[in-house]
């Protein structure tokens, strides 16, 4: 977990489940094509093509409600990095509602693997395991692009560091930010190992021959569980920041989120295409 940006933990929590969804409303392409496109991704027949196809559209139906739960959470940083003061419970409630909503789709998620898992012929199981290994190797060894530090990466203060940089705070700013920093520096190992824990169950899952959904669904609501008793501390964290920022440093910091948030706009409208 990237301590830099504390406010994006807030993101992270909401996204966790990696439903990642993409395209913009008027350039979003059907469920067909987006079946069509796993369909030869996974060298799938017409016949299971066809199986899938219901699945891909049902998934693919939740698309807007995990738009309008970040668009929200976006809505929510922005409102308070506008206010003179950050309301940590509000930010949590925004975020407890968001992270139970996306909770609930965990049943339909882990149907949705096993439906996908049936259709794949074992050597592109195989496949998918070398692929998904090699990511979790990335994570275990903490791997960040961010950081340049050394070989046992970074520290709390390396963090706190950089999160200053990219801020512009002052000397003074960056010493009451770090108690923070460790602070949420303290939770990554626990955040990461919730982390592992998924990839080592669909590693295993994609490794057996049928699928045991209410084991990985079991494993999904414990790591949405390390995840959500985490919300007050992240809520708090932000009023913190908050606090320490001028605000000419939140009014930046604002354009900053805003600019994100429409290049991610038009980036949707070109990764079909990419995808595809």
């Amino acid at each position: 977990m990237e301590s830099f940006q504390l406010w994006k933990l807030s993101g992270a929590l909401l996204l966790g489940m990696g439903v990642f969804l993409f395209g913009c409303r008027n350039g979003d392409p059907e469920a067909e094509q987006v079946n069509a496109v796993i369909a030869e991704r996974l060298d799938l027949n017409e016949e299971k093509a066809a199986r899938v196809q219901p699945v891909t559209a049902e998934l693919w139906g939740e698309r807007e409600m995990l738009r309008k739960l970040r668009a929200d959470l976006y809505d929510q940083l922005l409102a308070q990095l506008k206010s003179k003061s950050a309301d940590s419970g509000e930010m949590e409630k925004t975020l407890k509602t968001s992270w139970l909503q996306v909770e609930n789709l965990i049943p339909k998620a882990a149907g949705a693997f096993s439906e996908y898992h049936a259709v794949m012929a074992p050597e592109k199981r195989a496949e998918m395991v070398e692929k998904i290994e090699k990511r979790r190797e990335w994570i275990q060894q903490g791997r960040r692009r961010f950081w340049s530090f050394s070989d046992e990466g970074p520290t709390a203060e390396d963090i706190n560091g950089k999160m200053a940089e990219r801020l512009n705070l002052t000397l003074e700013q960056e010493t009451q930010m770090l108690p923070m920093t460790e602070k949420l520096f303290d939770e990554r190992d626990a955040i990461k190992q919730a982390r592992l824990k998924v990839y080592d169950e669909v590693l295993a899952q994609l490794k057996n021959d049928t699928v045991d959904t209410a084991q990985l669904e079991s494993v999904l609501h414990s790591t949405w569980t390390t995840m959500d008793v985490r919300i007050p501390m992240v809520s708090d964290a932000f009023a913190s920041v908050h606090a320490v920022l001028t605000p000419e440093q939140r009014a930046e910091l604002s354009e900053k989120l805003e600019r994100r948030q429409k290049r991610r706009k038009n980036r949707r409208h070109h990764r079909w295409h990419d995808w595809h």
